[in-house]
């Protein structure tokens, strides 16, 4: 019993462990079935679902796009001469470590380390041979320093021998197939004129975006849209077999064509770089518009860079400073120099702005060619204000003598008269406190007052003459356009239309009014008004053969950051021509002239430059009467320096000249200490002489010989100056030069009772003085 129980037993267990084994086979077999089944329903899943899903993302993976560049629009003046266009250009890199042993230099495996230093010796002495015959070759090529060149090249690693290489020179680098040089194509902007169009124009930056002027303004339509390739490729970039190449052609950027002429670009260009060289003076904006429609023909605005290296100091003081410059400082310098002073700059007009007065005032009906104005020479009815006019002539006087004489309190009476209101009103409506619209970016508004409550009795004074009042230079030709063509204020327009490739204009920009300021008979009035102060007034030196125009000349002070006024000026001028029928306006602004600072003398000759070659070039008739004045009969300007004021202003007007001065403080003692024209210089009868006066706080000595003993007393006791007089009559010589600057020290005067005597001792001092200053001369 026992064995058969055992037996069974050791069945059974065998029993059981089939059972395990099968039970785990099936559950095996049924996970494999269970997980085949969900395999295959999620393969079907994707097959059917989201195959085409994943067939994107693959191809996704694969799929390479480039861009394609467009070619960016020309750029153009009015007569479709290129001012800006596309170049091909190189980098040109030298890498020496290209310079290898052949295959028979390698050492060999029984060769001795005595023959394998000498095949290395042989082949450094060649490496060297090729190095100096590439300096030799780059250097002539390329213009470098054959040294320098060398040591550059001699560096083992790659560097950079040029950039911005023509094409032209670069393929015939290519050509030699020297294997240590490579290359890096590009295009790149180019500007033909250079300089004289840059604050027109603009530039690009290293991203091919325009930066500043007609680049920036219309980078939109000059750029076009880019194209793109897309490609599939594998892991190593390149296509994969059999399959397409899909490319969409870029639209290459419209054309612009300017209002800008070339011509008359160069004319102001040229005459403001000989003016800046003449006056030294910070900086000279000229810009020629076109009365009528509101074109602009020209606008220069020297210092100016080159926009094919806007980043290069544009003088020897930036050469120098640029070294020593922060980052931070450095960008300022860039930007103050890429600065458009005709839209960007603010500056106080001076009596040009009186055109602006008198047109407003003969509108309103406030004034007329009648009606008279009495000069007192200084005007004292405010207080802590004094001003002074700075015409030659005192007494009463018509508008168009006043304006001619540009006189000061002329001037205020009629912008009194005129009214707060009033003026405010049409100093809005000439545009000024408000932009152009000229299709240029960074224009500003200028400065004027908010409302008529804030024109005080002293601001609506001031600003009768241009003083208090802050405007752009294309602010003030645009009013002046519009005072020239009828009283029609006009967009200043820069741009004539965009073009396509094929020459199909896609915008036209044509002319839009604003609005009508004055009327015909105002403006009629205004031209000859504006004439009068040419022909004979302080624009005498605008005057051009052959020609009637009209202008009007201003001086201003500089306006502090601190408050007040500088010792420093802005001369300018503005004019039209031919003044019947005025065809162009010209404004010229100089900045900070040294020594003469007047406007009749430092920026109307520049203006009558641009006019005389603008107006043959534009074949505009010629008059004849112009030619009667210019043939006036010639005088010579006499030496007034060192002389008081209002002895200059005699001697001066009895040469058959007037005189001005346009400092502020002129009293009856102020000594005069330049004068322009010089002494000596032939001028037409009529002409007017500059004169600039001492400061009143110095003690300048004046001239005294000549004066009686009485006079002498009285003025150098009223300059507070310390002095001994020996003898009775009239002053014969005097111990202390006149202009010469005093403190505590003594002037002893000699005189003499014999007038002969005395008149002798004037011309010969006049002699001594010409002397001199031929001497300095």
């Amino acid at each position: 019993m026992k064995r058969r129980k055992n037996k069974t037993t050791r069945g059974s267990f065998k029993g059981d462990i089939r059972t395990v084994f099968n039970r785990r086979i099936f559950f095996l077999l049924s996970f494999l079935v269970l997980f085949f089944i969900l395999l295959v329903f999620r393969l079907f899943y994707i097959q059917i679902f989201k195959s085409e899903d994943l067939t994107k993302q693959a191809l996704n993976q694969l799929t390479k796009k480039e861009s394609i560049n467009s070619n960016r629009g020309l750029i153009y003046d009015a007569n479709k001469k290129i001012l800006a266009l596309n170049v091909s250009k190189s980098k040109i890199y030298y890498d020496s470590n290209n310079i290898k042993p052949d295959k028979g230099m390698q050492k060999g495996k029984k060769e001795s380390e005595e023959a394998y230093k000498k095949r290395m010796d042989d082949f450094a002495a060649i490496r060297q041979k090729k190095l100096e015959d590439d300096a030799r070759y780059f250097s002539n090529i390329l213009n470098l320093d054959e040294r320098e060149t060398l040591v550059k090249i001699s560096q083992n690693k790659r560097v950079t021998l040029a950039k911005d290489v023509d094409r032209k020179i670069a393929l015939e680098i290519r050509e030699q197939k020297n294997k240590c040089v490579s290359f890096d194509d590009y295009i790149k902007r180019f500007y033909p004129f250079g300089k004289s169009m840059s604050h027109v124009l603009g530039f690009l930056d290293n991203e091919n975006y325009g930066i500043y002027g007609l680049e920036r303004q219309f980078d939109d339509e000059l750029v076009g849209i880019k194209g793109k390739s897309i490609k599939i490729k594998d892991e190593q970039l390149k296509q994969i077999p059999m399959t397409d190449e899909k490319q969409y052609a870029p639209q290459d950027g419209l054309d612009l064509v300017s209002t800008i002429d070339v011509n008359i670009q160069g004319f102001a260009d040229k005459a403001a770089e000989e003016s800046k060289l003449k006056t030294e003076a910070e900086r000279v904006t000229v810009i020629v518009q076109n009365t009528k429609t509101g074109e602009i023909l020209a606008m220069v605005d020297k210092d100016d860079y080159d926009p094919n290296y806007p980043r290069l100091p544009i003088n020897e003081k930036q050469e120098k400073d640029f070294k020593n410059l922060s980052e931070e400082e450095l960008l300022k310098a860039w930007s103050d120099n890429w600065k458009n002073s005709s839209i960007e700059s603010q500056y106080e007009p001076g009596s040009t702005f009186k055109l602006i007065t008198a047109a407003s005032a003969l509108e309103e009906d406030t004034t007329n060619l009648q009606k008279t104005y009495t000069c007192p020479g200084v005007l004292t009815d405010m207080k802590g204000v004094r001003i002074t006019c700075t015409s030659s002539r005192r007494g009463s006087k018509t508008l168009a003598e006043a304006m001619a004489e540009s006189c000061n309190i002329s001037l205020v009476k009629i912008g009194r008269e005129l009214g707060a209101e009033k003026f405010l009103k049409f100093i809005r409506s000439f545009g000024f406190g408000e932009r152009t619209g000229i299709d240029l970016r960074g224009e500003v508004k200028g400065t004027i007052p908010a409302s008529a409550n804030q024109i005080s009795k002293v601001a609506i004074s001031t600003i009768s003459y241009g003083h208090g009042i802050a405007v752009t230079p294309i602010q003030l030709i645009n009013a002046v356009s519009a005072i020239g063509n009828g009283g029609y204020l006009n967009k200043p327009l820069i741009v004539k239309e965009l073009v396509d490739k094929e020459g199909n204009v896609i915008e036209k920009f044509k002319k839009t009014t604003y609005r009508r300021v004055i009327s015909e008979e105002t403006s009629k009035t205004m031209r000859e008004l504006m004439r009068g102060v040419v022909e004979e007034g302080t624009g005498k030196y605008a005057a051009v053969p052959g020609y009637k125009v009209g202008g009007k000349t201003g001086t201003a002070y500089i306006a502090s950051s601190k408050g007040g006024y500088e010792d420093e000026y802005y001369s300018s001028f503005i004019g039209l021509a031919p003044i019947k029928d005025p065809v162009i306006t010209v404004l010229v602004v100089v900045k900070k002239p040294v020594g003469n600072f007047y406007g009749a003398t430092v920026a109307a000759p520049v203006a009558k430059e641009v006019m005389q070659e603008t107006l043959e070039y534009l074949k505009i008739p010629k008059t004849e009467k112009i030619d009667k004045v210019d043939n006036k009969e010639q005088v010579v300007v006499p030496d007034v320096t060192g002389r008081l004021v209002m002895d200059a202003g005699k001697i001066i007007v009895n040469s058959n000249l007037k005189f001005s001065s346009d400092k502020s403080k002129v009293t009856e003692n102020s000594v005069v200490v330049s004068q322009r024209p010089a002494a000596g210089e032939m001028v037409p009868q009529g002409s007017i002489v500059d004169i600039t006066v001492n400061e009143n706080t110095e003690k300048m000595v004046p001239m005294l010989i000549g004066k009686s003993k009485e006079d002498a007393e009285k003025v150098l006791s009223e300059l507070g100056i310390k002095y001994k007089i020996e003898g009775e009559g009239y002053i014969t010589s005097q111990s202390i030069k006149a202009k010469t600057i005093v403190t505590d020290e003594v002037i002893v005067l000699t005189t003499d009772r014999d007038f002969d005597k005395v008149e002798e001792s004037v011309i010969n001092n006049d002699k001594n003085n010409k002397n001199e200053d031929k001497n300095k001369n």
